[in-house]
């Protein structure tokens, strides 16, 4: 409440007031103070003015102003102003010679007129849509009666775990949502601040996301400094994965509806089962994946997805789908890593890659379904050696061999090409040399398509930094014509 107080001082002089009132001479004094409403606090550097005009006077530090001996007889507005401040003005009366008004200015913010934000409307995805992407951006709209800057929380809830989410401080009406669990419905809310009024909520809106796609290719990339894995039908890609754990090497099975890969649990290398969109992962492994490199190893499984293989230093382990059974088959005579693992399709047969500690002296050796030394297909040769993938009739095996013959403690390859070895024949064709393959460019981890018609692979610039590409080989074209397939990506699966 605003308080005037008016203390009138009368004197009474040895003149007539009539002579000295139709003179103008007789004047009065106008003086007070300024203070915060509720707190009391003085105000500084309140403009003091009156109408009719006179003096302008400012509040002092301690909130007090005064006009002395400076007004005539009469009766004024006096106004008091301040920015950030509601403006306040104050009758006043002077009606004798020498009398000395005191006013009190009780003076309150603007925020007290400041008007709350609209409230949010929530634009997209519309409420109770379905078939929504699982990667979605939410957009919203709201404003400010008085331009204040606004700031925005989102809540989104899963409304199958109940897990609630928060996104605060947004400084924008949209927010991007990425990875979202496919079949589940989602519920999101709105929240907006101009940090001076309550904070105003929106109604909820509710979205479903579309059911779970089965696409056929499953690749690599990395991002925050670790490997992610994700599936594609070569027009959207989804995460499979995320950066939370590093993972590779992916390998869809069909019959089991599920895909394995490599991660990284506890400082450790394991093989790990999931849903076909990333759900319910288990590791497999026992004994972890242990050995040169571990973003060079890998592991196979069979075709009907009963049961997996993977090294272990210079052990080759079997091991159940359900990770049960972990059985030791065969172990390097020479104590060499196994790198490399592949189960042709009936199982019969399994091609391994061995190598020193260093990655290299590597040798390409067939075993049979049980673990047993059938031959040495490749050794004696310098240079990295990888790849490994059968043909579905098993009477080719393809390999990837760095021609260039250099070795470094980088494991950096120069001229890596696909080799495709016959066993028909025990000849291996040259296959980058036949698609001419880009100088200064290495060509790893190749697989046949399901049909044997082409082989798909990666290739990048042989300086271990640039990005990888996914390309197919087309071998029933005499030219065979090298086709780009993904962009920023490596160890492709196709099934």
């Amino acid at each position: 409440m605003k308080n005037l107080y008016i203390i009138s001082i009368l004197t009474i002089f040895l003149f007539g007031c009539s002579e000295d009132l139709l003179d103008g001479t007789e004047k009065g004094t106008l003086k007070g103070s300024v203070r915060l409403d509720l707190t009391n606090e003085p105000l500084a550097n309140v403009k003091i003015t009156t109408t009719p005009s006179t003096l302008t006077v400012y509040s002092d530090e301690e909130g007090n102003f005064e006009i002395l001996e400076s007004i005539p007889l009469g009766d004024y507005s006096v106004k008091a102003e301040l920015n950030g401040y509601v403006t306040e003005v104050e009758a006043v009366s002077i009606t004798d010679i020498d009398q000395t008004v005191t006013i009190v200015f009780e003076m309150i913010t603007d925020e007290t007129l400041n008007q709350p934000p609209t409230t949010p409307e929530l634009l997209s995805p519309a409420n109770l849509a379905t078939n929504v992407a699982n990667d979605v951006t939410l957009k919203w709209s709201s404003s400010d009666p008085d331009q204040d800057t606004l700031l925005y929380r989102v809540l989104v809830t899963n409304n199958t775990t109940n897990e609630l989410i928060e996104y605060p401080e947004l400084e924008v009406d949209t927010l991007q949502l990425n990875n979202l669990d496919f079949g589940t419905t989602y519920t999101w809310q709105v929240v907006v601040s101009d940090d001076i009024n309550d904070e105003v909520f929106s109604e909820s809106s509710q979205f479903t996301v579309r059911a779970n796609p089965e696409y056929r290719y499953h690749y690599v990339q990395r991002e925050s400094g670790n490997f992610i894995i994700k599936s594609s039908n070569l027009e959207e890609s989804i995460y499979i994965t995320t950066s939370e754990y590093s993972s590779w090497r992916p390998h869809k099975n069909n019959i089991a509806q599920k895909v394995a890969y490599l991660q990284t649990i506890a400082g450790q290398t394991h093989l790990v089962t999931a849903d076909l969109n990333g759900d319910n992962p288990h590791q497999i492994s026992q004994a972890p994946v242990n050995g040169f490199r571990p973003d060079v190893m890998d592991f196979d499984w069979n075709t009907n997805g009963s049961r997996f293989i993977f090294p272990s230093f210079d052990k080759l382990y079997r091991i159940n789908y359900d990770g049960t059974g972990q059985t030791q088959i065969y172990q390097t005579a020479d104590g060499q890593f196994i790198t490399k693992c592949s189960w042709n399709y009936d199982s019969s047969r399994i091609a391994i890659v061995t190598n020193n500690i260093n990655g290299y002296d590597a040798k390409i050796i067939i075993l049979d379904g049980n673990g047993n030394f059938i031959q040495t297909i490749f050794e004696g040769n310098i240079g990295a050696v990888g790849g490994l993938d059968w043909s579905i009739t098993g009477d080719r095996l393809l390999y990837t061999h760095d021609v260039s013959g250099y070795q470094d403690a980088d494991y950096r390859q120069l001229d890596t090409r696909i080799m495709m070895y016959n066993f028909s024949d025990a000849t291996s064709t040259d296959i980058s040399a036949l698609s001419e393959k880009p100088l200064g460019t290495i060509d790893v981890d190749p697989q046949f398509s399901p049909n044997d018609a082409e082989i798909i692979f990666t290739n990048a610039p042989n300086d271990l930094f640039s990005v990888k590409s996914i390309y197919t080989i087309d071998l029933n074209s005499s030219e065979y014509t090298r086709t780009l397939v993904l962009h920023n990506a490596e160890m492709i699966d196709y099934e």
